[in-house]
């Protein structure tokens, strides 16, 4: 290998592994000598005007950054693919694909490209050095192509890590979900019971609206004595009621449970009360749930008494979804 081959990798490898004309020049390169490299098959084109090393293999990650390269600050990754770059889970497309304005072309075969008239503010991040739809924007884009389960998964994953929130989706659907923009009835029904970080969380919420009683506050951050902040699973705040359901957390150890006790006695110390289900509740007696919640509740708060459900009947029904 020659010295200048030499030192355009290790320039490349400053650039994600990319190189470019400008690049090689740095390395001593002449122009016949990159045209020559190039012709014999050593430097391969990804895209117009980048090349990878013929050593180096077309990742994801490496058409992702070649993407934004060359679509340049008028490209933002689409949906699935913003998904999966935010690390979103159960997002795992292998698909590149951008939004652009309208009227851009592409000749890349491998690279999809979506058209959009406007951004709003906040739709565009930049992420690991690559303009990416927003968290909300890519979850909405993806309600076209996926099921409700996966997008239930998004909308958890996204929430807990936050990312986004259930009020920040729900006000972009309003401005966004039109006419002719598939899946958003269905994104519409899942945010109901969604703001929590689990399956069994969301199960809870759906519980409440099912039975008309009032939806608390979601993921609440309390500072304790010891100045570290603990996040409780659901409060209602006029109440001074906090709910806790446990079948996220595993109390294995005697440090768990030695953290989760200090944590209610905190709560309690401060004058709230704590409410604590665990799985099978949830799942399998949801009248003890609701009747449990209802009588903690002031009665000015109360819009219904809770309806009797049956364990069968514990999972909420949703309209115009399928499973």
């Amino acid at each position: 290998m020659r010295k200048n081959d030499s030192q355009l990798i290790d320039l490349v490898a400053k650039h994600h592994m990319l190189a470019t004309t400008a690049l090689a020049q740095q390395a001593g390169l002449s122009r016949g000598q990159w045209l020559r490299l190039r012709r014999d098959g050593v430097w391969v084109p990804v895209v117009p005007g980048l090349w990878r090393h013929a050593a180096t293999p077309l990742t994801w990650e490496l058409k992702i950054r070649a993407g934004a390269a060359w679509l340049g600050r008028d490209a933002a990754l689409y949906g699935p693919t913003a998904a999966r770059w935010w690390s979103i889970d159960g997002c795992d497309a292998d698909t590149v694909e951008f939004v652009v304005p309208r009227a851009r072309r592409h000749l890349v075969p491998w690279l999809t490209l979506h058209t959009t008239t406007r951004w709003m503010r906040g739709d565009v991040l930049r992420h690991r050095g690559v303009p990416t739809s927003s968290a909300s924007l890519a979850i909405i884009d993806m309600a076209r192509t996926h099921t409700p389960r996966q997008l239930e998964n998004a909308v958890d994953s996204a929430v807990s890590r936050r990312l986004t929130s259930v009020p920040t989706l729900t006000k972009r659907l309003a401005l966004l979900g039109g006419r002719g923009r598939n899946g958003i009835r269905t994104l519409r029904m899942l945010l109901l019971d969604s703001g929590g970080e689990s399956f069994l969380e969301r199960r809870f919420l759906g519980l409440l609206r099912d039975a008309g009683l009032p939806r608390p506050i979601t993921q609440v951050a309390h500072r304790q004595r010891d100045a570290k902040v603990m996040r409780v699973d659901f409060q209602y705040s006029t109440a001074k009621v906090v709910v806790e359901v446990s079948g996220r957390r595993g109390h294995t150890s005697d440090r768990d449970r030695q953290r989760d006790a200090r944590r209610r006695n905190d709560l309690q110390t401060q004058g709230w009360m704590i409410l604590e289900f665990t799985t099978a509740d949830v799942l399998d007696d949801p009248n003890y749930v609701l009747t449990t919640v209802t009588d903690h509740l002031p009665k000015r708060r109360r819009r219904t008494k809770p309806a009797t459900v049956s364990s069968k009947s514990a999972t909420p029904r949703r309209r115009g979804m399928t499973r």
